[in-house]
């Protein structure tokens, strides 16, 4: 598991990894970028701390987080577009922060495409190319290849306004790989599609990673779009990591409850483990996996899918049904048992007012540390993923 707590820059009598290598790595892989130390401010509100992390050559990185956690920020760090306070930035061992955007080996697909209406889809994929000054025949091959990677063939003739949405996303991906960078960089491309092609793209920008064999670095809110395409997930909060790891890691071990709430739907139970392979809650004694932590108070997080419904007994938490929706392929239902409402989620129906009981196996019972965001230390009105929207919906940082 890459855990950015692991991550620490070599000491100056260490000899560096190829290309002067900042970060070490566990893995022993070559890193494309590391981002060092960063921090950035707008005015008095600090939008980045400290910010530390590498991403491999090849990788499908995703930074996730609410509106406002500092994906954002951090992806125009990257592309050129804003300059962090303090800090560096490092693409293939040498500093980027004196390199103009037009000169790295980055390229930016934007959320609302920035295509040009007055030119078509061929004209707009060589606008580049052109600016670059790439000759005429090598623009021609370089768009077909582009035109054919996001199955586009046959479209160079087109207006703009010919296309749909999912065609439109699918030029500006054309238009940025034509240049052929050695990463990519995608802020919230799928968030202006429907929810049928969002789906479908997500499993296209996949393959089309690993066909073209380049970095992808995803800006992200949606978990389920950061789960699907991923092989590593930034998941971030308030300008700061909260945790680096696989989809699996990220949702089998969160770190804190915010990771735990942020990433699915999650139980966060406030427990009590005075011993390895025990927790209390519920006023009862569970079996678990985890060993005890530092301090006798922790946060139980129990997904909703692991929850086995049956009839109450003393073997199991008693509860009653007090609401079901049907999701298509489970029923959703609340079950309350006194101070705490479960959310369970089961292809078994109980009706509303049913009396159940609720059961769960060791290995479905995930320990965490207390931190700030556990519900019993949040303060009066906060909520883990709320964050203010800036005034067009997306991220303000």
């Amino acid at each position: 598991m890459l855990n950015w707590h692991h991550i620490k820059r070599q000491q100056a009598t260490e000899p560096a990894a190829s290309a002067a290598q900042h970060l070490s790595d566990s893995t022993g892989s070559s890193h494309i970028i590391e981002v060092v130390g960063i921090n950035k401010s707008f005015g008095d509100v600090h939008v980045l701390k400290d910010i530390t992390f590498y991403i491999r050559n090849n990788e499908f990185i995703t930074l996730l987080g609410p509106s406002g956690c500092g994906k954002s920020t951090t992806l125009r760090i990257l592309a050129g577009f804003e300059r962090p306070d303090s800090g560096d930035v490092f693409f293939e061992g040498r500093s980027l922060l004196d390199i103009p955007p037009y000169q790295r080996q980055l390229n930016t697909v934007f959320q609302r495409y920035a295509l040009f209406p007055h030119l078509n889809v061929y004209d707009n994929i060589a606008f580049g190319l052109n600016i670059r000054k790439v000759g005429k025949d090598e623009i021609r091959t370089r768009i077909g290849q582009a035109l054919k990677t996001v199955d586009l063939e046959g479209y160079a003739d087109r207006w703009v306004e010919q296309l749909s949405g999912g065609q439109m996303q699918r030029v500006a991906i054309a238009r940025a790989i034509g240049n052929k960078p050695q990463v990519l960089l995608l802020d919230e491309p799928l968030g202006a599609l429907d929810l049928k092609m969002r789906k479908e793209m997500q499993i296209e920008l996949k393959d089309m990673q690993r066909s073209l064999g380049i970095t992808f670095v995803y800006v992200t809110h949606d978990q389920e779009e950061a789960l699907t395409m991923s092989d590593t997930i930034i998941v971030m909060k308030e300008g700061l990591i909260q945790q680096i790891g696989t989809p699996t890691d990220i949702y089998n071990e969160p770190r804190n409850a915010f990771v735990a709430d942020f990433i699915g739907e999650s139980n966060i139970i406030p427990g009590r483990m005075t011993r390895d392979f025990a927790v209390s809650f519920a006023q009862r004694s569970f079996a678990c996996i985890d060993r005890r932590m530092s301090e006798d108070e922790v946060d139980v997080v129990i997904r909703p899918e692991d929850i086995i419904l049956a009839e109450p007994s003393d073997q199991t938490i008693s509860g009653q049904v007090v609401s079901v929706v049907f999701k298509g392929v489970h029923y959703e239902m609340m079950v309350e048992t006194g101070p705490f409402t479960w959310m369970v989620q089961s292809t078994d129906f109980f009706a509303e007012g049913a009396s159940v009981g609720l059961t769960f196996d060791p290995e479905d019972i995930h320990i965490m540390a207390k931190s700030d965001y556990s519900p019993d230390r949040r303060t009066a009105g906060s909520d883990p993923g709320d964050t203010p929207d800036d005034q067009n919906g997306g991220d303000s940082w």
